[in-house]
């Protein structure tokens, strides 16, 4: 069964919040070259509400997946890295829980946004910038969700 849209809306807030306790700070200075080559199409949510909760779905999936690649070189908190790999799992089953036949739908914009993110983590080596970057990338795309959550809860 599908959780109620309150606690999907909880758990995207912790998810957010988890990614911005991550941050050591907003973006460090010695960043702003991978800033500057970070050049992904960000995805809009789809209106239609059951297009909309399996793309959700994709999309946690698709971040539970980059978030368990190649952290070696982050210095983020352990426990808080874990946390969120934590909650971006959960987000995965909750959001599966709402779909059926996922075959039914490819969603490419998502699916193409995710790529991205992993390409250019994989261009810059899993560097602790790229991955500060894709952190922050991860957040707004997050606070999007949150924001269109709000319109339905």
């Amino acid at each position: 069964k599908c959780s109620a849209p309150k606690v999907q809306k909880y758990y995207l807030s912790q998810t957010h919040q988890t990614l911005n306790d991550l941050a050591e700070e907003r973006l460090p200075r010695g960043c702003i070259p991978e800033a500057e080559r970070l050049r992904v199409q960000r995805p809009a949510l789809p209106i239609e509400e059951g297009e909309k909760v399996w793309t959700l779905r994709l999309a946690f999936q698709l971040a539970s997946e980059l978030f368990q690649q190649n952290l070696t070189l982050v210095k983020w908190n352990s426990v808080k890295l874990r946390d969120l790999q934590d909650l971006l799992a959960r987000q995965n089953m909750t959001y599966s829980e709402c779909v059926r036949d996922m075959s039914v739908h490819l969603n490419l914009p998502i699916k193409n946004y995710f790529k991205e993110l992993e390409d250019f983590l994989s261009h810059e080596r899993f560097s602790a910038c790229s991955w500060e970057l894709v952190r922050a990338e991860m957040g707004s795309i997050i606070s999007q969700a949150i924001r269109n959550a709000k319109k339905h809860v």
